[in-house]
């Protein structure tokens, strides 16, 4: 079994178990068990740091799996198992407060003012989440950001994991590659530029309404289902397992959403560099990535919201680089956080590599 199919069983297993752990929850009666609302602050605080330790658990063998042992089964670049447990304890302790943090805020905004005053935290974190994905990517990993060699320029990021690929930073106004792309990549940086530059502005500001809109969405009907509610962080967590189901719908309905971003990018790095550059450039990434030029297209249309090389290349002069929303799948994944989403860490292209847990890889 080649690598990216071993990781994609990583992350359909992964996937599948919390989609699993999620269903038996509900259909048990769990939420029944979890303090109401006449539970003490501390009994409250129990039971979220109870659920996100189970979390942590749960997701340990998945992430040995995505982030150390495939990789070195493979001969691919990973840390040494001391760093890797440094490296995934920081990340896991980060995701932990920032998750537990998220349950609180919603439990107090819905004890205050309701479903309406909750569904309004959660978008505002959506967005938060969204826009300050660099300043929490730093928080998770270490991810040391350079300046940028010329004004307007892109910034670098010296991160380790080859599958880094920087991104679009806060309001949309810079971008963020990774300093190994200087060598990977030689004169065909320009191309990748180039299609990062098309990014700014209108693609990306819909790619970030686009994802909180989703989630703020989901959590908006994981309230008021079965076993959900705002006012006891009891009824947030039965709700985060609800919102673990969107997610899961998510995962199959978003990546058709980014897909169209990914060719317009391309077409916008063919107006300024040939062809054959910017078809070697893709080639160059995909094999950085898990090197995988061609999937069934089955498989591509359910997992992968970026295409595969071949594709792309075959693609490439048929596509108009018109205004599309920038990765909304993989945006919509670290704004999850902010109601128990469990899902962002088991994909298959992150799991056990938290350098890219919040900037998932992109194109």
């Amino acid at each position: 079994m080649s690598y990216a199919r071993a990781r994609l069983m990583v992350g359909i297993t992964g996937v599948g178990t919390w989609v699993a752990v999620a269903v038996a929850f509900l259909a048990a009666g769990g939420p029944d068990a979890l303090p109401g609302t006449d539970a003490t602050a501390s009994e409250q605080v129990a039971a979220v740091a109870a659920v996100i330790g189970a979390y942590i658990l749960v997701s340990l063998p998945f992430d040995l799996l995505g982030g150390l042992i495939l990789p070195r089964r493979h001969g691919r670049a990973c840390p040494g198992t001391d760093a890797f447990v440094v490296a995934w304890a920081r990340g896991v302790l980060v995701q932990a407060i920032a998750m537990g943090g998220a349950v609180l805020a919603v439990t107090a905004a819905g004890r205050w003012g309701g479903t309406g005053a909750a569904v309004g935290v959660i978008a505002a974190l959506a967005l938060i989440i969204g826009i300050a994905r660099v300043p929490l990517a730093r928080m998770v990993a270490d991810l040391p950001v350079g300046a940028p060699a010329a004004e307007g320029d892109a910034l670098t990021v010296d991160a380790t994991d080859p599958g880094f690929t920087g991104g679009i930073s806060g309001t949309g106004t810079r971008m963020l590659l990774p300093r190994a792309w200087d060598g990977a990549l030689g004169p065909g940086l320009g191309v990748e530029k180039a299609r990062r530059q098309w990014a700014i502005g209108a693609p990306y500001a819909l790619g970030i309404l686009l994802a909180a809109g989703w989630t703020t969405a989901g959590a908006a009907l994981a309230f008021v289902l079965p076993g959900g509610g705002v006012e006891s962080a009891g009824q947030v967590i039965a709700a985060g397992a609800w919102f673990t189901l969107w997610s899961f719908a998510g995962l199959l309905v978003l990546p058709s959403v980014s897909r169209p971003a990914v060719y317009a990018a391309d077409a916008a790095a063919l107006q300024e560099h040939p062809p054959e550059e910017v078809a070697r450039v893709i080639r160059a990434l995909d094999a950085l990535q898990d090197d995988e030029p061609e999937r069934p297209g089955g498989v591509e249309v359910i997992f992968h919201p970026i295409p595969s090389a071949g594709r792309r290349i075959r693609r490439l002069g048929q596509a108009a680089p018109g205004i599309r929303p920038w990765h909304v799948a993989r945006l919509a994944l670290p704004m999850s956080w902010c109601l128990l989403g469990v899902l962002g860490r088991a994909v298959h292209c992150n799991a056990g590599r938290p350098e890219l847990w919040v900037l998932l890889p992109s194109d």
